[in-house]
């Protein structure tokens, strides 16, 4: 059966993104790091149709299914219809699917975002949290601007998590940014991962930047059965494309 989700509202995030919250009509299990296809149904789709792939941001714990994305300054038709869903509108959906999930909270985990890649870390975290485990997590974040997505939400988790550490860094930074920048690299991540040879590493974002992260941390000594990653290969600003997962 297809999960039916009833539109509830949506919320910018940061900058180009925003979270869309939908109501299960039916319980719908996931595992944090999953996906779903959502159909939004609309007169004249172009070419992608009017189904994409979106992970969900939101933790099984919490009671509305939260889907992130980003909205340009030339969506595509599909992204126009979502941001036009009005509340108690219904859309369809298939899944969840996908293996770019943390299960060993014994293991320390270092998650690596680009850009919208962050939105399985932020079920990931939500649902660590709701349920008061707090193993060795890093979280390390590439973003264009400093507009973080999730920064508040984030940050809010590290008082009462002393083994979560956050940081960020912009390859656009504006005049008041006084943070790191530039691109994630072997120095950052030395900087804030403590034992490399027994975390475990998990990659999302433009299948470009997971490349090169991959890249960077086999150079670094990391082994290849230490990565998880999920790219989005040709994700721009302006492009959707299609998710591929790497385990």
């Amino acid at each position: 059966m297809k999960p039916v989700l009833e539109f509830v509202r949506q919320h910018h995030e940061a900058d180009d993104v925003t979270s869309f919250f939908f109501l299960p009509r039916q319980p719908l299990s996931f595992v944090p790091g999953q996906y779903i296809d959502l159909s939004v149904p609309h007169a004249h789709p172009d070419s992608r149709g009017i189904s994409r792939s979106l992970t969900v941001a939101s933790a099984p714990s919490e009671p509305l299914l939260q889907l992130t994305t980003r909205i340009g300054p030339l969506p595509s038709t599909f992204k126009q219809a979502l941001s036009l869903l009005m509340p108690g509108d219904v859309v369809q959906a298939r899944g969840p699917y996908g293996t770019f999930v943390h299960t060993d909270t014994h293991t320390p985990a270092v998650f690596i975002a680009g850009g919208i890649g962050i939105t399985p870390f932020r079920s990931m975290l939500a649902e660590l949290a709701s349920r008061k485990l707090r193993p060795a997590t890093s979280l390390l974040y590439s973003n264009a601007r400093p507009d973080i997505p999730f920064r508040a939400f984030f940050d809010g988790l590290t008082p009462a998590w002393p083994e979560l550490h956050a940081a960020y860094t912009v390859t656009r930074p504006s005049v008041a940014w006084s943070g790191p920048t530039g691109r994630i690299d072997a120095v950052f991540i030395r900087r804030y991962v403590r034992d490399l040879s027994r975390s475990m590493f998990f990659v999302c974002g433009p299948s470009g930047f997971v490349d090169a992260m991959a890249g960077t941390l086999d150079e670094m000594g990391v082994r290849a059965t230490q990565i998880k990653r999920e790219g989005f290969p040709g994700y721009e600003p302006a492009v959707e494309s299609a998710r591929v997962a790497v385990v």
